[in-house]
């Protein structure tokens, strides 16, 4: 059996458990409920630093749900504070947040032995300059987890400043509507967004798919054909 196709079980498998571990053991997903209230109420308290290091950790989770940006939304509604100062250190934290799956696709790929595929999608991307950077940015933009496209394209060796530029520039975006909009107080903004209590069940469910979406994106990097897909797209 391949390395990849061991990787999946294991993934797989370890995601069911952790489901069940949270909805077996209640005091699981309470403590976890705990810290995140705690984390916020810090934030909240220490204003754009709070704002910068609660964006940062609600972007460098990937398993477990985050709703950071109720602190934007908050601090955006204070008076004592700039919107747009706000949402622009937000969107740095949550940048570098993002960052750091890359970082684990760039040195966690090794663990695939299928360099020559991983080698392949890597000149795949290079060879499509013009959409992977808009892809990297629609997804920043919107409130949608972007781990699915950032973590491949760290194993692919993808530039990360290339990855970076698109992920502040549409974090910050984001983040700044979401300052705005506390400051607007739009209250249908805060049902959307901020309604997300990360001990519920939907929650939970909610971040193993989006894990799970993360390693069937790795899977297929290591299983498709990319020599072949590069081919077809290179003028005869």
């Amino acid at each position: 059996m391949r390395t990849s196709d061991k990787l999946l079980i294991l993934a797989v498998a370890g995601t069911f458990a952790y489901c069940t571990v949270v909805v077996l053991i209640p005091y699981t997903a309470a403590a976890s409920a705990s810290l995140y209230y705690w984390i916020m109420d810090g934030a909240s308290a220490f204003g754009y630093l709070g704002a910068f290091a609660v964006s940062f950790l609600g972007n460098a989770t990937i398993l477990v749900p985050f709703p950071y940006v109720v602190i934007p939304f908050v601090l955006g509604a204070d008076m004592g504070h700039n919107p747009w100062l706000v949402g622009l250190v937000s969107g740095i934290g949550a940048a570098m947040g993002e960052m750091t799956g890359y970082f684990a696709g760039y040195y966690g790929g090794r663990l695939l032995k299928e360099d020559d595929k991983i080698n392949a999608f890597s000149e795949y991307v290079q060879r499509r300059p013009s959409m992977t950077p808009f892809m990297i940015w629609f997804l920043a933009v919107m409130p949608i987890p972007d781990d699915i496209l950032i973590v491949p394209l760290g194993v692919a060796r993808y530039s990360w400043w290339r990855v970076f530029v698109p992920l502040l520039i549409g974090k910050t975006i984001f983040l700044t509507a979401i300052a705005w909009a506390g400051r607007l107080g739009l209250v249908w903004v805060e049902s959307v967004f901020l309604g997300g209590d990360p001990s519920s069940l939907s929650s939970i469910l909610l971040g193993a798919v989006g894990f799970l979406f993360i390693v069937l994106a790795l899977y297929m990097i290591v299983r498709v054909d990319w020599s072949k897909r590069l081919a077809a797209n290179l003028p005869q």
